[in-house]
């Protein structure tokens, strides 16, 4: 069975569901949140995980709950009117920093790509060491990554760290203390039944990034030689 999309109505149903955040509302239309957002995610990673496979065959797909985690929050509310699905290798192995394909979204919008989960100084360190030890691959895969519609990001120093010498596609790289790569949607992105096809031609664009990342990862942890 295709992924069946995510109509806008399932997607108001989400909103209503976190504005009213009730129990007794959410037990009212758990079965339709289910079958119409909950249950076709699932069905979505599971049609994409054999490529995704082929990206990376240690990744593994997930899908986030509707009840919200909020014991560590200040937000204490119960339920979330996004929903993401998430490609990644399993955290504990990789001091929980890791980069990860996704996709988030909500009635007011839709939010993809490649993110990083708590990147460290040690790891911006090793990957600007890759870089320079090959600025043609780098720049080969940041390209790719930006002509199939990413926008490379992250959080800026206080001061730039690039130089008039860095490569302008790169210069995001010195400059922040992790990056990211995302690109943003109408929020009825989710309902086109072709998106599996659509978010693996953007994560099989984005896969050149993530391999230098993940390279880095590995050597900042010590699982791979400088």
């Amino acid at each position: 069975m295709n992924f069946p999309g995510i109509p806008a109505e399932s997607l108001f149903l989400l909103a209503e569901n976190r504005f009213q955040d009730s129990k007794a509302f959410y037990e009212e239309h758990k079965k339709e949140i289910n079958k119409t957002v909950v249950h076709p995610l699932k069905q979505l990673v599971a049609e994409m995980t054999p490529a995704m496979l082929a990206i990376d065959p240690l990744m593994g797909g997930s899908v986030s709950r509707v009840r919200r985690d909020n014991r560590f929050t200040h937000d204490k509310s119960m339920y979330r009117e996004n929903m993401w699905i998430v490609f990644m290798r399993d955290k504990r192995a990789y001091d929980w920093c890791l980069p990860a394909f996704y996709l988030d979204f909500s009635v007011a919008r839709a939010e993809w790509g490649l993110g990083f989960y708590s990147a460290t100084p040690a790891i911006m360190r090793a990957l600007r060491r890759r870089v320079e030890a090959d600025v043609p691959r780098a720049l080969a895969a940041v390209k790719a990554a930006v002509d199939a519609g990413f926008i490379p990001c992250g959080r800026p120093y206080a001061k730039p760290r690039s130089t008039e010498e860095t490569p302008e596609l790169l210069r995001f790289i010195y400059d922040c203390k992790s990056v990211d790569f995302n690109r943003t949607e109408q929020g009825n992105f989710v309902a086109d039944s072709d998106l599996p096809h659509r978010l693996l031609a953007g994560f099989q664009a984005l896969a050149p990034v993530y391999a230098l990342l993940m390279e880095a990862v590995e050597e900042a942890i010590g699982m791979r030689e400088v």
